[in-house]
């Protein structure tokens, strides 16, 4: 069963439901939560498989097909989905299928089109589905802000694992989410960083959907909630959306 946790208010006006990213928790998330509660917006959340409080072996996801069902079950009817990083993905896979459409959609820094780094190497190793070894993701790059990213290192719920199934099925996913990005008809915003090296961001000049408008943040990293040059600017530019 996974870890999922509301965050509710008196008198709501709307409800976000979100999808942290590859290696973190729901609960880092927290800061941008209660900003979320005080425009009187419910949060509802949850941690992935192998991740934070879910049950399951570090970095391991089995079937991102049960993600995806899984917010179709737990999403209030009407709802405003975001999703980061890896959640960025997940959150686009889910709107461009036929399931509870949320009415809007951010994502932030999401994982699109291609990602793939060592494919050849997990084509390789695909015998092997539950192998474990690092995702790669350099804690440097994680925000422009050193002190975010020493909390990053020191957090540990933290953890660099990935295993083969989880990255042949993120790559894989990524791939379809970018070539199926048309099927994507609610208003979404994409905010990213123009000096983040997470993700290829250089894969977003190939969308191709008037519902999806971009912005991209100057001196912004990975995690743009935590970057010292544009946190009020992004999160304004999400209060703007989803009021």
């Amino acid at each position: 069963m996974l870890y999922k946790k509301t965050y509710l208010v008196d008198d709501p006006v709307s409800n976000l439901f979100l999808v942290h990213g590859l290696g973190e928790y729901s609960g880092r998330y927290i800061d941008f939560i209660k900003k979320l509660n005080d425009l009187n917006i419910n949060v509802y959340t949850f941690d992935l498989p192998g991740h934070g409080n879910s049950p399951g072996k570090r970095g391991d996801i089995k079937s991102f097909y049960e993600i995806y069902s899984f917010i179709d079950e737990f999403a209030p009817d009407d709802f405003i989905l975001y999703g980061h990083s890896l959640g960025g993905l997940i959150s686009a896979r889910y709107s461009e299928m036929n399931l509870k459409k949320p009415k809007k959609l951010i994502l932030s820094s999401p994982a699109l089109g291609d990602i793939a780094q060592k494919k050849l190497l997990l084509t390789i190793m695909s015998v092997f589905p539950s192998l474990s070894f690092s995702n790669g993701i350099p804690p440097k790059e994680i925000s422009s802000d050193d002190t975010e990213n020493k909390k990053y290192i020191e957090d540990p719920m933290i953890h660099d694992r990935i295993t083969v199934r989880t990255a042949k099925q993120m790559f894989d996913e990524a791939e379809k989410a970018l070539k199926e990005i048309k099927k994507i008809e609610i208003p979404t915003i994409l905010l990213y960083g123009e000096e983040d090296k997470i993700i290829n961001k250089f894969e977003y000049e190939k969308i191709n959907n008037d519902k999806i408008k971009i912005f991209n943040f100057r001196l912004g990293k990975h995690e743009l909630m935590n970057c010292k040059y544009n946190s009020d600017k992004y999160f304004e530019k999400i209060k703007d959306f989803i009021i």
